[in-house]
């Protein structure tokens, strides 16, 4: 996100959205056309992977800096910022419904010989054909006016440090409950564990993927609603609503896992006005800082400490320590949005 984004502030938007959806899909591309050559497809497929990782946590930055710059010049800047947002659980439905179908055609055995490959190929194609798409929009018009006027900075990465390293922290800790609870909580952990208490796996999926849908419009009600009140306060909302539909997973509650999703969903819409809280000249920059931050939270989660919490206590039992780790992570959200809103009444930086 600050590599890309510093690009994004240096040599346009454009400029950086194109080559971090390119190294994207050229890298997935790679991956699904690997062939089994034991220990080395496995170390090549990580650093694959790394360069994939390296271009969508790019892409966020320049891509919601853009959106932001075209947008700006409406009365509907939230509600048009809300589509690049519900891409994330767009990009989970999707996902949902690459596995029905597999799943469908023929046997498991079929996705983890080569259906995964297909998978993966049609998202790297997917990705190539958008960066190409890219090439053909026209360039952000305030960063061409900065452009033109030679009053682009010399140095993003260190100035959006020194000056916005405050709101840098708490933008990313109070947008961080829904990542955590969208990758940590509801996805792939729930479909699990409600598999396990004895619903059937096919119906849970089936429900995630319809509940994905209903998500996908909050998050644009979100949009909508944050052009007519502070987006924070739309934030907070979600993130006290979210916390009480967290809670009620405790329940093994099918009704507080789709008001969870839901109601996250909402602030996810809002939170796409974030760009709005730095300067054109930083935007890009300050925009994917905190887009790339905001992902470490449920990547360490995922990696470190799911796997450890399902080997000690079961996919059960690991419930009440995810859910107390993600209350935990909402809270914070929830103290740093107020400080946001409070420094915002100040008129600090």
């Amino acid at each position: 996100g600050a590599l890309f984004g510093h690009f994004g502030d240096k040599l346009g938007r454009k400029f950086s959205m194109f080559w971090s959806l390119f190294l994207s899909g050229i890298a997935m591309l790679l991956i699904a056309i690997m062939p089994p050559i034991g220990i080395i497809a496995i170390l090549l497929i990580a650093l694959l992977r790394f360069i994939q990782g390296l271009g969508l946590g790019g892409d966020g930055g320049s891509s919601l800096a853009l959106c932001f710059e075209y947008s700006n010049k409406s009365n509907k800047i939230g509600y048009f910022m809300s589509f690049p947002m519900a891409a994330a659980i767009i990009g989970i439905l999707l996902g949902l419904v690459g596995i029905i179908v597999s799943e469908n055609i023929e046997s498991k055995l079929f996705l983890l010989s080569y259906g995964w490959r297909i998978l993966i190929g049609v998202g790297a194609l997917a990705l190539i054909v958008s960066a190409y798409l890219r090439m053909r929009i026209v360039e952000s018009f305030d960063f061409k006016e900065l452009l033109k006027e030679g009053k682009t900075d010399p140095s993003p990465i260190k100035s959006i440090f020194k000056v916005y390293w405050k709101k840098i922290l708490l933008l990313t800790l109070g947008m961080a409950y829904f990542p955590v609870i969208l990758n940590f909580v509801l996805y792939p952990y729930s479909i699990e564990l409600y598999s396990k208490l004895g619903f059937a796996e096919k119906q849970v999926v089936l429900l995630f993927l319809i509940t994905s849908a209903i998500a996908t419009a909050f998050t644009i009600l979100g949009g909508y609603l944050s052009d007519k009140y502070d987006w924070k306060k739309i934030v907070l909302i979600s993130a006290v609503g979210s916390a009480v539909g967290t809670f009620l997973l405790l329940l093994h509650s099918i009704i507080g896992l789709i008001l969870l999703y839901l109601l996250s969903a909402l602030g996810w819409g809002a939170m796409g006005l974030y760009p709005s809280e730095f300067n054109v000249k930083l935007r890009s920059t300050g925009s994917g800082i905190v887009f790339g931050l905001i992902g470490i939270f449920p990547a360490v989660l995922l990696i470190a400490v799911l796997p450890i919490s399902i080997a000690l206590y079961g996919i059960v039992g690991s419930l009440t320590p995810i859910i107390s780790i993600s209350e935990g992570i909402t809270l914070v959200s929830i103290i740093s949005i107020i400080v946001l809103m409070r420094r915002d009444e100040r008129g600090l930086p």
